[in-house]
């Protein structure tokens, strides 16, 4: 049977370049797109759908998606650092609510309640690999910088969520795997104002999107619940 995937936050640039990669593969039928703009990626087998993650009645544009027979594979690409208005913080005193507010719901409240909508899909479906988009950075034991505080902390939050979801779907199907996966430092909007400082290799969108499909590709239920890098190393929680 051919494989259905589908992919949130498909106009970004990881995101994008997961749908290119997933159209391209011969064993998948459909490829969901969902973004806040609708995908122009021209493929017969592209299903675009806009969703706001920050509005979670726009998540009953899926509901002809809940009639699928099955998903293999939920890439969730949301995410936010920076925008014109909201700069990391480099101290406490630079923390506001807004701020807080706006992190949080890109990046924890959006793909958990995505995931919440999705779960009668989820439940009917065969050892489904659901990943989300997370970061370094998220990890608790390997911050020794500090800063940033509301990123940092909105991709603790979603690691702890990616946990709690292993654990609950294990008991629906133990072959369903959850897993956040670090992309590296990849040139993109997000990382553009950073870039400067960066002494580390740099990826572009489609070699980060490469070296996450192995990843994705090799995992199995013994990884559910953790957290992996582009090399397929465990990030320390």
């Amino acid at each position: 049977m051919k494989k259905n995937i589908l992919i949130a936050g498909a106009s970004g640039g990881i995101g994008k370049e997961f749908t290119k990669l997933y159209c391209d593969d011969p064993n998948v039928e459909k490829v969901i797109a969902l973004s806040r703009k609708m995908n122009n990626i021209d493929n017969p087998k592209i299903q675009s759908i806009e969703v706001d993650y920050s509005r979670e009645e726009t998540f009953d544009n899926l509901n002809d998606i809940l009639q699928l027979e099955s998903i293999s594979t939920i890439i969730i690409a949301t995410g936010i650092l920076h925008t014109d208005q909201i700069k990391p913080e480099k101290s406490i005193a630079g923390v506001d609510l807004v701020t807080l507010q706006k992190v949080f719901q890109v990046n924890v409240f959006g793909p958990t309640l995505l995931v919440k909508k999705l779960l009668p899909l989820i439940k009917k479906s065969k050892g489904i690999k659901i990943v989300f988009l997370s970061a370094r950075v998220g990890s608790i034991t390997d911050n020794s910088l500090g800063g940033w505080h509301s990123y940092r902390s909105s991709k603790s939050a979603l690691n702890m969520m990616i946990s709690n979801l292993s654990i609950e779907l294990q008991r629906i199907d133990k072959a369903h795997v959850v897993i956040g996966v670090h992309p590296g430092t990849v040139q993109s909007q997000l990382s553009e104002p950073f870039l400067k400082n960066v002494k580390h290799s740099i990826f572009s969108p489609k070699e980060s999107v490469g070296l996450l499909s192995k990843v994705i590709s090799d995992i199995d239920q013994k990884d559910s619940g953790k957290c992996f890098d582009f090399s397929g190393k465990i990030i320390a929680p």
